[in-house]
């Protein structure tokens, strides 16, 4: 089911096939990652195409073909040729997938991969006894990540495949053995995700990120077996940039920094033995603004800006080695950002109230609409994602280390950025706390709670209760059919979720839209707001509200842009 190729076969020696086939060492562990991205690849939208729900955000695929692809760009970036150790291998791969982690799935496989890492500590070579005793480790930390474990998802498929090395390594400790015995049982669990978790069944599919990680151990089996698959360095390893018609925060600089502020973004990793990682962090965090220090103690990514580089650069040497270092003249750089901006963005978002308070709010959403409906309610900053574009942990980070405030409130408004937004908790001296908004009508009202006399904790509090306050309703396409909770829906028809779950199925939008408000309770609401996307006719916010006026008159009605991609409406009801 998952061992058909991609492109870009070779045929090794037979020595080397020998070898591979029991053990890696640091530099044929790479050429397996690669081989594992490269298999996984044509396979992405067929990953995404067993999203539960027939909406147009299954990205599953999307997220775990990002986030994989950035560990084997950070493993490759440590690459020390030949004399490559698995460990330190399996270690950047670790870290550059908490760098590039997106959605559920993302954050899930970055837990497994840093799992094998620990396992590996102080492992030259990667066999088939070793990987056992990192998956064990990975499905531990898999389900420790999860707030609450649902079975029949990739939660089961690692721990079950967990367990199958574990008992093939106790034979043979040979790598292709153990991975056999891994992908044969990951596939058969994944065949039975929908026995385990009724909505599955309900939908006729498989879980999509237990299908996902099945797909990444048959890579990995595959490159086992003596197939190396290449990565075409124009396709799948791309550069990672934020355009800056995409930067937000460009749009009020002046409000936050004055010129001679900007100064020196410094860029570094620093490798050693035992490194005080706390120690660094203090350090670092005196000597400039904006600083991010994250890794472990044999390696950090350093970023600080400074006045004084070289400064910084100078204590660093002092813990151990420095590598890849880039410092970048940001008063330039902001210069032709700006102008970029401009240009893409030829009106700016002023900058809200909540830009000059202590706590900065920063919400996710798609859509120059929704944006300035997040701004208008106070979010600081909005990091541009949502269904189907979830924001990768960086990304997020690089937005909150543009703002001055020290503590931060993070409102995801989508459920598969949320694991994302509580990563970066614990990856910036910021103080950082996540209102778990589920949707963007939650985060607008969660904002509406956000008192400028309380602190943080106070805050936080009175935001997370106010989510409860607000029904989200949201129109769109069905991308194929399926029958959910007995609402069945074909192909192309008009589906209608309430509370991200699905209630209505139609050709004709406005009676999707009023079957389910009708199950919302409106009646005991005062307002609702339309907010119309990207794919809805001209015509169709106007026939919505003048029905929904008709069935329920004592409702206040709002309609504004939102621009949202493939939603023809998000409408919050409270």
């Amino acid at each position: 089911m998952t061992r058909e190729g991609a492109r870009g076969v070779e045929h090794p020696a037979r020595g080397e096939e020998v070898d591979r086939e029991r053990r890696w060492s640091g530099a044929t562990l790479i050429g397996a990652l690669e081989t594992a991205v490269a298999h996984f690849e044509p396979h992405v939208t067929a990953v995404n195409a067993l999203n539960v729900f027939p909406v147009p955000d299954g990205d599953t695929g999307t997220n775990m073909f990002l986030t994989i692809q950035a560990a084997v760009r950070e493993a490759q970036r440590l690459n020390h040729g030949s004399q490559a150790r698995a460990d330190e291998v399996l270690a950047g791969a670790a870290h550059g997938a908490l760098m590039g982690a997106r959605g559920n799935s993302g954050v899930i496989l970055y837990q497994i991969l840093a799992g094998i890492a620990e396992s590996c500590q102080g492992a030259a070579h990667l066999d088939g006894r070793v990987l056992a005793a990192g998956l064990r480790r990975a499905a531990d930390l898999a389900y420790r990540a999860v707030v609450n474990p649902v079975e029949g998802t990739m939660l089961t498929v690692i721990r079950a495949a967990a367990e199958a090395a574990e008992i093939a390594a106790a034979k043979d400790s040979s790598l292709s053995t153990v991975l056999a015995a891994a992908l044969d049982t990951a596939e058969d669990t994944v065949r039975r995700t929908p026995e385990l978790l009724d909505i599955l069944r309900q939908a006729g599919v498989v879980d999509a990120g237990g299908q996902g990680l099945a797909i990444l151990l048959a890579g990995l089996q595959r490159f086992a077996e003596g197939t190396t698959l290449s990565i075409p360095s124009d396709e799948t390893v791309p550069v990672s940039t934020a355009p800056a018609a995409e930067m937000d925060f460009l749009d009020h600089l002046d409000e936050l920094h004055d010129a001679e502020e900007f100064g020196y973004c410094t860029n570094f990793l620093l490798t050693g033995d035992n490194l005080p990682v706390e120690e660094v962090r203090r350090r670092i965090t005196e000597l400039g603004t904006s600083a991010v220090v994250v890794g472990d103690k044999t390696m950090l990514k350093i970023h600080v800006h400074s006045e004084h580089p070289g400064t910084i650069l100078e204590i660093a040497l002092g813990y151990g080695e420095l590598h890849q270092v880039r410092i970048d003249n940001m008063t330039a750089q902001t210069r032709a950002l700006l102008e970029d901006r401009h240009a893409a963005h030829p009106t700016a978002v002023a900058p809200s109230p909540a830009d000059t308070t202590d706590i900065a709010l920063v919400a996710v959403a798609s859509g120059d609409g929704l944006t300035e409906a997040l701004r208008g309610m106070g979010a600081t900053a909005v990091v541009p994602g949502g269904p189907t574009v979830n924001p990768s942990t960086e990304e997020i980070l690089r937005v909150i280390a543009a703002l001055p405030q020290r503590q931060v409130i993070l409102l995801p408004n989508d459920s598969n950025v949320i694991p994302t937004a509580r990563q970066v908790e614990r990856l910036t001296d910021r103080t950082i706390r996540v209102v778990p908004s589920r949707s963007v009508p939650q985060g607008i009202s969660a904002l509406a709670a956000f008192n400028f006399d309380s602190d943080l904790e106070e805050n936080v509090a009175s935001m997370t209760e106010a989510l409860g306050m607000v029904r989200s309703l949201a129109l769109t396409r069905a991308t194929r059919s399926a029958e959910i909770d007995g609402v069945r829906v074909e192909q192309g028809q008009f589906i209608g979720l309430l509370d991200d779950r699905l209630r209505a199925g139609g050709e004709d939008p406005v009676e999707v839209v009023l079957a389910v408000l009708a199950e919302a309770d409106p009646d005991q609401a005062e307002l609702l707001t339309v907010f119309v996307g990207e794919p809805a006719s001209p015509d169709l916010a106007g026939r919505v509200a003048e029905a929904i006026g008709d069935a329920y008159p004592n409702l206040t009605i709002e309609v504004a842009a939102g621009d949202q991609p493939h939603y023809d409406l998000i409408i919050a009801l409270e």
